[in-house]
């Protein structure tokens, strides 16, 4: 019922925005009217943004399952304000945070068939299998090298944007939101350490294969269940961003930070296909302007700011914070072939020859 009342109350704003302007807005999930004026080159402002000449409302609806106060909530808040701002509330944005419209999967269906106009979260196999190489593990372990993969103007960032575009949907930023690590109540100062940790692991049939490769006993099990698992001792060990780590307590039944940054979790912000292609060209370079120019170092740097304000709070808590070397890294990627070659299988081996050429 709060889910149906959230998506009455978007439907009744985009409803009264068109009663109160001299031309009808744009239902959500659709583009904006033909008769929409269209800036075949729109003028710089002052700081280069593009300056809005359309006149016509532009209703769009972010939906994302995260806190406000957390990096995806604070980008969406962000963009909300640069671009009601910078259009003189031309275009206007809703901004749902906590799953109030829906899990992920709803998002991300009600975001292909144009429910909703934006969403954003962390990429992968979770998204979709054909993007599972973001779940690689060692792809890369940190935000520059993630940059020098999957920067605007790279291959790789070309060749996600066509397979998002297959997927209906609009790549407008795509940046490192954090890497995993492993906390522990087993001391793992190196890679050999590995073997034997009992570590859980979410349900997902490669992150279980590249624990195995690396000598551990992965458990799946829901998040839900993690805290009271550890508490209970029916797994040691549990790998997440740093930033998960604090936020859901689970460092409180931890001894050790293993800063292994295994795996990455790009976080992304995506446009409806079909919405985005309808818009009018300047209200397009307005937005992209704003992510590009914007969203994307600020992004980072919350996401920066989350991890230092995780690893003070495990340090003030006591736990001993060891850093895998760059040896024990290369050691995890060369022992986790067997997940290359799973991948392969879902993305296309060409895709995962030239990730691991890009790589050396």
């Amino acid at each position: 019922m709060k889910k149906l009342t959230a998506l009455v109350l978007a439907a009744a704003m985009t409803l009264s925005l068109a009663a109160c302007g001299s031309s009808p807005a744009p239902n959500p999930g659709s583009s904006p009217s033909a008769s929409a004026p269209s800036a075949s080159a729109p003028a710089p402002g002052a700081d280069g943004a593009p300056v809005l000449t359309t006149t016509d409302p532009i209703s769009i609806v972010w939906s994302h399952n995260n806190p406000e106060s957390s990096a995806a909530g604070q980008a969406a808040l962000k963009f909300k304000e640069e671009i009601e701002a910078r259009s003189n509330g031309v275009i206007s944005v809703k901004v749902y945070a906590n799953g109030e419209l829906g899990t992920v999967p709803e998002n991300d269906q009600a975001l292909r068939e144009g429910t909703i106009q934006i969403v954003c979260g962390v990429s992968g196999g979770l998204v979709d299998p054909s993007l599972s190489y973001f779940d690689l593990p060692c792809l890369v372990s940190t935000s520059e090298a993630f940059e020098t993969l999957f920067g605007r103007g790279t291959e790789l960032r070309a060749e996600t944007e066509r397979r998002y575009a297959d997927m209906g949907m609009q790549v407008l930023s795509l940046v490192a939101g954090g890497f995993s690590i492993i906390s522990s109540n087993k001391e793992v100062r190196s890679y050999e350490d590995l073997a034997g940790l009992n570590i859980r692991t979410s349900e997902n049939n490669i992150f279980m294969e590249e624990f195995r490769d690396w000598g551990c006993n992965p458990t799946p099990l829901a998040f839900g269940d993690l805290y009271v698992a550890l508490q209970q001792g029916l797994v040691e060990a549990q790998n997440n961003t740093l930033d998960t780590t604090v936020s859901s307590l689970l460092y409180e039944q931890q001894k050790y930070i293993i800063n292994t940054n295994h795996a990455v979790s790009p976080l992304g912000i995506y446009m409806n296909k079909a919405f985005y292609d309808g818009l009018p060209e300047d209200a397009r370079a307005l937005i992209d302007w704003v992510c590009e120019n914007v969203i994307d170092d600020y992004t980072r740097q919350l996401s920066a700011d989350a991890a230092e304000a995780a690893l003070k709070t495990v340090r003030d808590a006591g736990l001993e914070v060891i850093d895998f070397t760059d040896e024990d890294r290369a050691r995890m990627r060369e022992n986790a072939q067997p997940v290359y070659d799973m991948v392969a299988g879902l993305v296309g081996q060409e895709l995962i020859d030239r990730i691991s050429e890009l790589q050396k």
